[in-house]
């Protein structure tokens, strides 16, 4: 038996609001959140991530240790409910059945996007982190393939990410389906409130609770001005000044910043067929498996 384990896990999608719902859920007075908000560790428990490309040490980094990722929740004290937020766990195979061994009553929550837009999102997200050398989003599908091969962090596998029907099947196959919660990136977006309700009541803690929902983390865009946005997103020996300041705060100022020198694009139509094309059988497999109609995803 694990000691501190979690009772809940955030396992999905990336570029889904799981960096919001993790910022929520860190709010509830009867909630206790990992400080590591991506800890990834039974996306690779035992093993050394050895991720090759731009951005590959947030991988690499990952928790792999189960003393290290017990520790993550020593300092839970009297709180209902313990969580952690790591969209790796929906797309590294085997991450299903590692969780299950370990926390066999743990319940599971995800968020799923329109794979399409999160394939975009995945891309503008990357750019605006300066990792995407790319500026064209069909030369980055383009590229792809040889990315993979080179052993690239999944950041970079844009088409592969959002087999949600794939993907989702291991986890029905290693759970019961009562104990996972699947909701749409839509929802959240359209009745926030309404959906972290529903969390509270899975996990069972007071579904009265109101989080302050006005900051939206982690939004994508492309840097107007490159040289700045460098200059935000990558660290320099002056940033290590400010790292006495709590890490949510930090982030809260840098995303505000951040946003400034975004501008929004929208998904070229080509990469859009094309991503229908790629993706379709997998949406249509989808809907009767959450037993929700996500057809309008094709149609978008």
């Amino acid at each position: 038996m694990m000691r501190n384990a979690p009772t809940f896990i955030v396992f999905g999608a990336s570029r889904s609001g799981t960096t919001g719902l993790y910022t929520y859920l860190k709010q509830h007075p009867e909630i206790f959140m990992s400080p590591a908000k991506e800890t990834n560790f039974f996306a690779y428990e035992g093993r050394t991530p050895d991720c090759a490309g731009p951005g590959a040490e947030y991988v690499n980094n990952s928790i792999t240790r189960l003393e290290d990722y017990e520790a993550l929740f020593g300092e839970a004290g009297s709180e209902k409910a313990r969580g952690e937020a790591s969209p790796l766990y929906l797309y590294v195979p085997g991450t299903a059945q590692r969780i299950r061994a370990k926390l066999p009553d743990v319940k599971l929550i995800a968020i799923l996007r329109n794979p399409i837009d999160q394939a975009f999102s995945h891309f503008l997200y990357a750019r605006r982190q300066m990792l995407e050398p790319l500026e064209d989003f069909n030369a980055a599908l383009d590229a792809e393939q040889s990315r993979v091969e080179a052993g690239w962090q999944p950041m970079f596998h844009y088409a592969r990410f959002p087999r949600y029907a794939e993907q989702l099947s291991a986890y029905f196959d290693a759970f019961p389906r009562e104990q996972l919660q699947i909701h749409l990136y839509e929802d959240f977006e359209e009745r926030p409130l309404e959906v972290l309700k529903e969390i509270f009541a899975f996990i069972g803690v007071d579904d009265q609770f109101s989080p302050d929902i006005e900051y939206r983390p982690n939004a994508g865009g492309v840097p107007r001005n490159k040289a700045f946005q460098d200059l935000i997103m990558k660290p320099t020996p002056a940033s290590k000044l400010f790292s006495i300041i709590p890490a949510d705060i930090r982030r809260r100022v840098r995303d505000a910043i951040s946003g400034w020198n975004m501008t929004k694009e929208t998904c070229p139509a080509a990469a859009r067929r094309r991503l229908k094309a790629a993706l379709g059988d997998e949406i249509n497999a989808l809907g009767p498996m959450i037993g929700r109609d996500v057809t309008h995803w094709l149609r978008d």
